[in-house]
């Protein structure tokens, strides 16, 4: 089926609700463990609290502004990272979201601003690629795309992105991005879509002021942002847009949510040669 419509029993959905996911979907600087590594095992939470986790200092998304955003989700349907639709059958997020996971327990939940809608068209994964030399150095190279084993339905509220096809971003130019992860580090993942903005910082600034030479190079877009906003846990993969609405970053790593440091994401332009290699074919395949 290229789609499914998730219908759940009362157990399931008990379960789904009490269970807390052990993948954080948002390393922060120093944090070795891959969020995909951890994403197949699930933990009981000693003490489960009411979603309301969110993007740092962001407001809820209305439905149809971001219609090529996806939840990734297990295959209990427990929402970890985001990821983004850029064809009819392919998704971009990041590797560190996906790599060490089988294809079979990923699902992409389109058309919906709520990571727990059981009636938004679920599709499954059937290939991962993760970008050869992710983490190779850290932190580096964290991007990967999925194949679905079926075609994109679209709709009002389903679209494919536009790549940023040439590097344009001007110092203090406004970008805008939008996850389903946590206020604060450790808290629990937000049930609705949030947005928030910052300002485009080149990477000879944003290396000054996270006093760090090799986490942050060309393929990287960092983000200025105030205290008390930014992206948290569980916002790995998510889009970063410009004024156009064009794709320029998708979520990568960051330090402590929301104390005014820069975000770092994956820089898409400079990632396109790749994404072109792998939809059309030339790539290696986990399956």
């Amino acid at each position: 089926m290229a789609s499914t419509s998730r219908s759940a029993s009362p157990l399931s959905v008990y379960l789904c609700l009490c269970l807390c996911l052990a993948a954080e979907g948002l390393r922060l600087r120093g944090q070795q463990l891959l969020p995909g590594e951890s994403a197949e095992g699930m933990q009981l939470h000693s003490n489960p609290k009411l979603i309301q986790g969110r993007v740092v200092g962001g407001q809820q998304a209305p439905m149809g502004t971001w219609p090529w955003i996806v939840s990734l989700q297990n295959q209990f349907g427990f929402p970890f990272c985001s990821g983004v639709i850029i064809d009819d059958y392919w998704i971009l997020t990041a590797a560190s979201c996906v790599s060490g996971l089988r294809p079979r327990n990923l699902v992409a939940i389109a058309g919906t601003v709520s990571s727990w809608n059981n009636t938004a068209p679920g599709y499954y994964v059937d290939q991962i690629h993760v970008h050869c030399n992710f983490d190779k150095p850290l932190y580096h190279n964290d991007i990967a795309l999925l194949h679905l084993s079926g075609a994109i339905e679209y709709n009002a509220h389903v679209a494919k992105a536009t790549l940023s096809e040439i590097d344009e971003l001007q110092e203090g130019e406004r970008l805008t991005f939008a996850g389903w992860g946590t206020e604060w580090a450790g808290g629990t993942n937000s049930q609705y879509l949030l947005q928030s903005q910052g300002n485009y910082l080149p990477v000879t600034e944003c290396r000054k002021v996270l006093q760090n030479d090799d986490d942050v190079d060309l393929g990287h877009v960092c983000v200025k942002m105030e205290a008390g906003k930014g992206v948290c846990h569980g916002d790995s993969g998510g889009p970063l847009v410009n004024a156009q609405q064009q794709l320029v970053g998708i979520g990568n790593w960051g330090v402590p949510c929301g104390l005014g440091y820069p975000d770092v994401y994956s820089r898409v332009a400079f990632y396109n040669d790749w994404i072109r290699t792998i939809t059309i074919g030339c790539g290696k395949t986990i399956a």
